[in-house]
């Protein structure tokens, strides 16, 4: 991902790279019938996330500097059940381990001064360490198989959520407005909603082949905003001033909801051989919109191919997947950006200082290489 940023003065700023080396999407499942009708399922997952990294003093910071050690884990329990001949359906209960751990650069401008927009020497480096283990969730499914030959599928995921105490660790500003000055207090809440989401497919078996055409719909008008809520943190010793309470902040977000189609085939080319490849291809469109558009989610209409195989080996079954997803380039024009610099020290209401961080130049990719196995008892 390479983000060329245009600064609050419209000046153009130093492009700068995702310095993420990959993030590992670890998946384990384990299923067991219950009689003839009936098979219960355990498994733990994590989702597909692009999560970067950056210099901590580039143009960036103000958005996001990294966010390459955060861990979001889906530990689930499903039962699935079988109705006559063609009916199956399905549900499942979930827990979504969320361990946040982002630094992003703040603005230490008090109302009690003038500062100029994105003055180095008012930036406070923040690392927000937020660990939340219960937020539940769950999902309900269905296939009907409508011929020897064409199942139809449908699934609903539940929303997520996500609320969580923290620990928000702050590094004052190199302004001589701080000298003397110290920290009190480390604790912050944290709080946003992951989407529902609605998936329905539709599977034919020519031969030795399976063709399934699927759409996805992921309500992310629910991922609204992210809000980050300090409790009993404050700057002491201020010269001048005394205190300072560091208030809540709000990271606007305002995501649409996004749209998928889905074309994956299946098959085995050579007969008598236990050989299974596999050929996909995905389009999604983009969750935030130019105006909310950061490096801290970067988003966009997205092409996905990918290609796969797998052999079997007696009870085991060995998987490769090589995929590749490029996104459009994004714009947010100069002055159209909507995501402010976050400031937990000035009083917004009697003296607003907005400053908006977004505005540039958006490419990414994405390259995923993966394997798995599978054991039949």
């Amino acid at each position: 991902m390479t983000y060329e940023r245009i600064d609050s003065g419209g000046n153009p700023q130093p492009a700068v790279d995702n310095q993420s080396p990959g993030l590992p999407i670890p998946s384990i499942g384990y299923a067991r019938p219950l009689g003839e009708n009936a098979t219960l399922a355990f498994g733990l997952w994590a989702p597909y996330a692009g999560l970067a990294r950056f210099e901590e003093d580039g143009p960036q910071r103000y958005s996001s500097i990294d966010l390459s050690h955060s861990l979001i884990a889906t530990v689930g329990v499903g039962v699935g059940l079988r109705l006559g001949d063609n009916l199956r359906v399905g549900a499942t209960l979930q827990d979504h381990v969320v361990a946040l751990e982002t630094l992003v650069m703040l603005s230490g401008c008090p109302s009690q001064t003038t500062c100029a927009p994105e003055d180095p020497d008012f930036d406070s480096l923040n690392r927000i360490d937020q660990n939340s283990y219960f937020n539940p969730s769950g999902s309900v499914g269905a296939q009907l198989d409508v011929g020897k030959k064409v199942t139809l599928g449908a699934s609903f995921q539940l929303p997520v959520w996500v609320r969580g105490k923290g620990k928000l660790h702050t590094r004052l500003p190199a302004s001589g407005f701080f000298d003397g000055a110290s920290v009190e207090g480390d604790r912050a809440d944290v709080a946003f909603d992951l989407p529902a989401a609605f998936r329905a497919g539709l599977e034919v078996r020519p031969g030795n082949w399976r063709v399934e055409l699927a759409t996805t719909v992921e309500l992310w008008s629910q991922h609204d905003r992210m809000t980050i809520e300090p409790k009993d943190v404050r700057l002491v010793d201020v010269p001048g001033v005394g205190t300072y309470e560091l208030g809540p902040m709000e990271v606007p977000r305002n995501f649409e909801n996004t749209y998928a189609a889905h074309l994956g085939v299946e098959g085995k080319p050579l007969a008598g051989k236990p050989l299974v490849v596999r050929l996909g291809y995905a389009f999604e469109t983009g969750a935030p919109p130019d105006e909310y558009l950061t490096v801290l989610t970067v988003d966009g209409q997205k092409h996905l191919g990918a290609l796969g195989a797998g052999y079997t080996f007696g009870a085991w079954t060995v998987d490769l997947l090589f995929a590749y997803a490029k996104m459009s380039d994004r714009t947010v024009a100069a002055g159209t950006g909507l995501a402010p610099q976050l400031n937990p020290i000035r009083d917004q209401s009697g003296d607003p200082l907005v400053v908006y961080v977004n505005d540039g130049d958006y490419t990414s990719s994405w390259l995923m290489i993966g394997a798995g196995t599978n054991r039949r008892f």
